[in-house]
């Protein structure tokens, strides 16, 4: 933590601010943002400046992000994320702002402060009677977050700590770190570092003194999402708890405000018909069922308690006849002047004289509104064992289909809260609003905000997630291009998982059980619920004509989305449709699969490496159903390139593949510790081939896999008698190794090519005699001698251009044998070279 000088203020500066800059080139994503949480005097926060709410306590602090809130006279500071302060504006009960540097949360990769190339802080402010000259002190927090990172509170910094010391504000650096990726995470840091200033700077602030006489809540979180979140709702729900929790039971706030609401009610608004709808979905992406403005009730959802929106109408109603009823007060009749006496004093005309008529005194300024304001409208209560089992997702959206779309709405938001212990210990999930832009929504009729989905645990995206927990991966790229030992394993527990499952299922179909309405059996496939923070602003006039959004991007599809534009992220996550889905997680570029990424079949294969244009492509392993697994290069979804496949039964295949197919030299090992060395085309050996097995080496032509033509063969009889050491050496000696021509045949006609139709498929002909195969116990294929056999040299097994042996249990033959002694007549044994001695061990150091 920091220990240096607090930096004092200008007195009666005008303006000062806050700047990050995160990003080495502006076409970046910035990986981390500044917020500023201001606390009042009593110790609580006041209200707050983030990246989804742009301005707080009616602009006395706002965001950089939008000039066009900015008050006049704003002096621009150049960052990635800038917050202005404007201290002649600030609410009286203001006394402190944390400011608070984060790095969001990514379910795709592992951020940190650690992962931003740059986090240059500095705090700029000008003298007031020099608003043109601007001052700057400079802060470089990349520097304190290795020991952030150390500490294991590399996920946010209270970076520094503004407060009002009167007659001014002061600045001190903090620095202090925090694992959570939120200042809404955070208040009990930021509450210690506000105390700081009174154990550290000497400043005894009010807020100190409250938060001294307040019982500290270590769980205490505040509502807030990031666009595009993506979290576990036990997750969300667990931040600060001792213990974690499961969710069962949701709290979903709605909440809309209107531009001008005084002016024009909703029921008056012309083209105005604000809905909310919660809409559910099965793995298809077929509707199953609706709740919100006009369904108050289905299963598991209960919609209102009663509605809030009512209880702001009659208010509002309230106000209008209380407004009439002073108006009729103030315009009724005029008074009679009177005399001493009290008698009316009459005219020249005989007619008493009135007091001039009360004038109603102008109406009070209207309050500044708060455009983040949270109108709530509606409430809806979601028990999530109670929905249909079928029910995959649900999505929650606010919508005006009528003519003005959202032009006539302000702020548009949603709160989604724990209430599994009921509300009295409601927690908050998330918080996220859309604000309008005014002209520019008048196309806009419905804005997706929350999505709420079942994660399954079979998902690619967990298959990636369980392999790299506790390994120190950081990212996707970093697994699917490391250590490929690691990824086979992950995919073969993937593989053994999935089996399980359908073993399970089975068990199910055949016991035949009938279902009980009531009590429908669990689902098989475990799932943990996950909520997104999608924010899709769509057009259209009904839920129908966004189909296309709806069902291919935002119920299939993590990762941010914008309505008719492509998807580009590196860390997608998607679920195909089906029963059971296939699952991506990895690279989206230009609406297609592209670079790194993660593919789990329903059909129990599983694939790990590169893709390119949507299909796999580049270098990458698949694992299938049956266990077979492949390794090496890929092109448009076949293998293709070099790569090496290890079939179920243990045998390997080295070599070059066309077209998911074997394809040019290659190099096949069998069970039985043979080896096959040729090239083969379209699958099948073809030409001149070479096979050893350890006490023999063959050597002719193939036709179509078959061996046709001549050849001939070495056997070292030796290998195959079992025998001492020192009589193997003896017949070595001897040269028991015999080499002999021979030639097989196969009926005339049938080893031709097929002929090809117009799509490359073979043409069958029956008059065509069949090839011998190995399903035939090769009928048909001859064999005979071509000459005696001869003497040769002894052969080495394995052959030096089939090594390294991917196989166990291959024995090796080597000349002559080691450690085995040779013999020779006359002279007797000649002793084996004794092995080489093992290097001494040093001695241990001699103490003193």
């Amino acid at each position: 933590m920091a220990t240096e000088t607090p930096v004092v203020l200008p007195f009666r500066g005008n303006q000062f601010s806050f700047s990050l800059t995160c990003k080495e080139k502006p076409q970046d994503t910035p990986l981390a943002d500044l917020a500023a949480v201001i606390f009042g005097r009593d110790g609580q926060v006041l209200d707050v400046v983030h990246p989804n709410k742009l301005s707080a306590l009616m602009g006395a602090v706002c965001s950089g992000r939008d000039s066009s809130i900015w008050p006049e006279n704003c002096q621009s500071v150049p960052g990635d994320d800038v917050i202005h302060v404007f201290p002649k504006k600030m609410d009286p009960a203001a006394e402190a702002i944390a400011l608070v540097v984060s790095a969001p949360q990514c379910p795709g990769k592992v951020l940190d402060l650690g992962s931003a190339p740059l986090l240059d802080f500095v705090v700029t402010f000008s003298e007031p009677g020099d608003p043109g000259t601007q001052s700057r002190i400079n802060r470089d927090l990349k520097a304190c977050t290795r020991r952030l990172l150390e500490d294991g509170k590399g996920g946010s910094m209270v970076a520094c700590v503004a407060y009002l010391d009167q007659p001014g504000w002061t600045v001190r650096f903090d620095l202090a770190g925090s694992p959570h990726p939120s200042w809404s995470m955070m208040v009990p840091e930021m509450k210690a570092a506000i105390l700081r200033v009174k154990t550290e700077a000497g400043v005894a602030l009010d807020a100190c003194q409250a938060i001294e006489g307040q019982p500290q809540d270590e769980t205490t979180i505040l509502g807030f999402s990031r666009v595009y979140e993506d979290r576990s709702l036990d997750e969300a729900a667990s931040v600060r708890l001792p213990e974690p929790t499961q969710v069962s039971k949701l709290r979903l706030d709605v909440a809309w405000k209107f531009w001008n609401p005084k002016k024009e009610p909703e029921e008056e608004m012309e083209g105005v018909n604000v809905e909310f709808a919660i809409k559910f979905f099965d793995g298809n992406g077929e509707e199953i069922l609706s709740a919100g403005t006009g369904e108050r009730e289905v299963d598991g959802v209960v919609v209102g308690r009663p509605d809030p929106s009512e209880a702001g109408d009659e208010e509002e109603k309230e106000e209008e006849e209380k407004e009439e009823e002073e108006d009729e007060e103030g315009e009724g009749e005029e008074e009679d002047v009177l005399d001493e006496n009290g008698e009316p004093v009459l005219n020249e005309d005989g007619e008493p004289v009135k007091k001039p008529k009360k004038e109603k005194p102008p109406p009070p300024p209207e309050p500044a509104e708060d455009p983040y304001e949270f109108k709530q409208r509606d409430v809806a209560f979601i028990t999530l064992k109670d929905l249909p089992k079928e029910v995959r997702s649900f999505i929650v959206l606010i919508t005006n289909y009528e003519e003005a779309g959202f032009k006539p709405i302000k702020h548009a938001g949603i709160k989604l809260w724990d209430i599994s212990k009921g509300e009295e210990q409601a927690r908050p999930l998330m918080d996220y609003g859309h604000i309008s832009k005014f002209e520019m929504e008048e196309k806009v009729t419905q804005v997706a905000l929350l999505k709420v989905y079942k994660e399954y645990d079979d998902s690619a995206w967990n298959l990636w997630r369980e392999a790299a927990r506790d390994k120190g991966v950081r990212t996707l790229e970093e697994w699917v291009h490391g250590d490929p030992n690691a990824i086979k394993d992950a995919l073969k527990a993937a593989l053994a998982k999935h089996k399980a499952y359908k073993a399970k299922l089975a068990e199910r179909e055949q016991a035949e059980e009938e279902e009980d309405e009531e009590h429908p059996p669990p689902e098989l496939r475990t799932y943990k619920w996950r909520y997104s923070v999608p924010a899709l602003v769509m057009g259209g006039g009904s839920l129908d004509e966004a189909e296309h959004d709806i069902k291919n991007n935002l119920l299939n599809y993590d990762g941010p989305l914008k309505a008719n534009e492509a998807r580009n992220y590196d860390c997608a996550r998607v679920q195909f449709s089906g029963e059971v889905q296939d699952t991506f997680f990895g690279t989206y570029a230009g609406d297609l699969k592209c670079g790194p990424g993660i593919y789990c079949f329903a059909t129990s294969a599983f694939y790990a490496g590169d893709f390119k244009g949507g299909k796999r492509e580049g270098r990458g392993i698949h694992l299938m159903p049956d266990g077979g697994i492949y390794e090496g290069e890929l092109a448009n979804d076949r293998f293709h390139g070099q790569g090496q496949y290890r079939y179920p039964d243990g045998s390997v295949y080295t070599g070059s593949w066309a077209v998911g197919k074997k394809d040019g030299p290659g190099m096949y090992w069998d069970i039985a510790k043979g080896c096959m060395r040729g090239n083969w085309s379209k699958g099948v050996l073809k030409g001149h081939a070479v096979y050893d097995q350890p006490a023999m080496h063959y050597e002719g032509e193939f036709v179509r896999g078959v061996p046709a033509g001549p050849c001939q063969f070495t056997i070292a009889l030796n290998r195959t008698l079992d025998m001492p050491k020192f009589a193997a050496s003896h017949i070595l000696d001897n040269k028991p190794v015999l080499k002999a021509p021979a030639e097989y045949s196969i009926p005339p006609g049938s080893g031709a090519e097929p002929e090809l139709d117009e799509e490359g498929q073979p043409i069958e002909d029956s008059d065509k005699p069949p090839l011998p195969t190995l399903a035939t116990g090769y009928e048909g294929l001859g064999f005979k001698s071509s000459g005696l056999p001869e003497a040769v040299d002894e052969i080495v097994f394995p052959p030096p251009e089939a090594t390294p042996v991917p196989i166990p249990g291959v024995p090796q033959f080597k000349i002559p044998p080691p450690g085995v002694p040779t013999f020779q007549v006359p002279g007797g044994i000649i002793p084996a070279p004794a092995p080489a001695p093992a290097p001494a061990a040093e001695a241990p150091p001699t103490q003193a």
